[in-house]
């Protein structure tokens, strides 16, 4: 079933972001935009493996959950089925047992997957996408975290009008031959492109991918200012990307 939104939360750092009501705000950008980096060889894997799968059942160093905790897990859900539905019992057990704490992004890449899972608390979709990925590598799916930033946030933070940052950190899970793309909420888009960087989503802003890894230690974020310096980068540098917008349009499931 194709779900009303993409989301339950977006990441929000420092202030609230409102959505703007645009019919595609990638196609209302009429200046030229800077692109100061050579694209010749540009990265969209981001080192990532792809046909080397087994690489992504090996945790991270924030992402390595304690083997007490994974059993305390298995007791109470069983072993998931290794398929979608399975997958999305995770997300469901994730729902029913984690605490939002709206942190505003300040705790970003502060906390473990062990230390979260003591306190059942999450902060926002980075530790949203730690504890999931962390939880079905344990259950044998390979799992990639993805951190995006919203296409009009760039736009709007290149242009001055906006001083808050807008993204989204994601999972990409292995599961019956397949790359396929999760959020924490249980969506996910089964014909997924993990070399394309642009993610289509419902409310038409876009966002593109610009780091991926066992775990965000993994790609260098270790506090929301690493977070954020990547973000701007982005920004800084989005005439070197439009040609992807709007290149996949991706059907979301749940």
């Amino acid at each position: 079933m194709k779900t009303k939104s993409i989301f339950s939360f977006l990441l929000i750092f420092l202030i609230t972001l409102s959505c703007k009501n645009t019919n595609n705000v990638l196609d209302n950008n009429e200046k030229d935009y800077p692109c100061n980096i050579n694209m010749e060889n540009y990265d969209y894997s981001f080192g990532i493996e792809y046909d080397n799968q087994e690489l992504y059942l090996t945790p991270g160093m924030q992402s390595d959950l304690n083997d007490e905790y994974f059993e305390e897990i298995k007791t109470i859900i069983g072993t998931p089925e290794y398929n979608i539905s399975g997958i999305l019992t995770i997300c469901d057990w994730f729902k029913n047992n984690f605490t939002l704490e709206n942190a505003g992004g300040g705790m970003i890449g502060k906390k473990t997957v062990n230390e979260l899972y003591e306190s059942k608390t999450f902060y926002g979709c980075h530790s949203a996408a730690l504890v999931i990925s962390s939880i079905l590598r344990e259950f044998g799916f390979p799992t990639v975290m993805i951190e995006t930033a919203s296409v009009e946030w760039a736009y709007d933070y290149y242009n001055g009008t906006t001083q808050s940052f807008l993204g989204h950190v994601m999972t990409e899970v292995y599961v019956l031959d397949q790359w396929i793309l999760l959020d924490y909420n249980g969506t996910f888009v089964e014909d997924y492109d993990c070399t394309n960087p642009f993610i289509s989503t419902t409310d038409n802003q876009g966002l593109f991918t610009y780091a991926k890894g066992k775990d965000i230690w993994d790609y260098g974020v270790r506090d929301p200012s690493d977070t954020h310096n990547m973000m701007i980068n982005f920004s800084d540098n989005i005439g070197c990307f439009e040609d992807k917008f709007n290149s996949v349009d991706y059907e979301w499931e749940n």
